[in-house]
């Protein structure tokens, strides 16, 4: 006796994303990939050395910043899951958190005319921590898309491949436009 019946983890045509899907959705991931792989890398060196805070509020700094990422992480995947709009559920979020993302990134990189140290920390806490908010505003929407996107299992784990490949793309990438523009500004050989 045969079974004729598909077997259950198959994926019918009619269930299948087109490749465009595929890649568009992967390329989203850059969005996060590239900002955060330059500041893991470089802000560190950043705020001691170029910015003048003392390595002591320089790392008090990346803890904060993790710090109100672990609390604003799961408090907009909690937010983007209870939104409704004609755009759905993720869109808007991916949409508005754009703008901040690249300003506060900007910003994150400038150097403030102040002298106190404790008010240049001041500064870069604060635009540290909407740096983490913006950039969640859209990281976190896009990653919980993929299982909105298909149904399937094999499609699900075939746009998760596609994510993951261009999030290694985009760290490839990160390091080797930092490392360009680091050479612009002459930066120590030591960092190169």
């Amino acid at each position: 006796m045969t079974n004729s019946s598909p077997p259950v983890n198959s994926t019918s045509d009619k269930e299948k994303l087109d490749f465009k899907t595929k890649i568009a959705y992967g390329a989203g991931e850059l969005g996060g990939a590239i900002p955060n792989n330059i500041l893991v890398f470089f802000v560190l060196f950043f705020f001691t050395n170029v910015a003048g805070l003392n390595a002591s509020l320089a790392g008090s700094l990346i803890l904060i910043g993790k710090a109100w990422d672990a609390i604003n992480d799961p408090l907009i995947g909690w937010l983007s899951d209870k939104t409704r709009s004609r755009l759905g559920r993720r869109y808007p979020w991916m949409l508005i958190g754009a703008i901040p993302l690249v300003i506060s990134f900007l910003l994150l990189w400038t150097t403030p005319a102040i002298e106190n140290q404790l008010l240049r920390f001041a500064y870069y806490t604060i635009i540290y921590i909407i740096y983490y908010a913006a950039v969640s505003s859209v990281w976190i929407p896009h990653s919980t898309l993929g299982a909105e996107l298909t149904t399937t299992y094999n499609e699900r784990t075939n746009l998760t491949g596609f994510r993951s490949a261009f999030a290694i793309g985009g760290s490839i990438f990160a390091l080797i436009l930092a490392q360009i523009i680091l050479g612009i500004f002459e930066a120590p050989q030591s960092y190169l």
